[in-house]
């Protein structure tokens, strides 16, 4: 009866030893999903940054090319100013 008794006991500690093999996979699995979602986030954040600066970029731009078309239109303005100052 004892040696029945523990092989039962060696049984149940190889089942033991069996479940904390599969949940240390299952929680390295799962480690490595978090790791992989976690490149994913920092991609997209990065792409979110890098379209934030592209927009800053090209808002620049436009900013600059309406300071050139004004500043033209200002110079015309005082030349013909000028020039009607020059009639009586």
């Amino acid at each position: 009866m004892a040696i029945t008794q523990i092989n039962a006991e060696d049984k149940t500690y190889e089942n033991e030893v069996q479940e904390v093999v599969q949940l240390k996979n299952i929680i390295d699995s799962k480690e490595a999903e978090i790791t992989a979602l976690k490149s994913v986030i920092d991609e997209l954040k990065l792409a979110k940054v890098q379209a934030v600066e592209e927009a800053k970029k090209e808002a620049d731009k436009l900013m600059v090319e309406k300071i050139i078309k004004y500043e033209k239109q200002i110079r015309r303005l005082k030349r013909e100013s000028k020039d009607m100052l020059l009639y009586p």
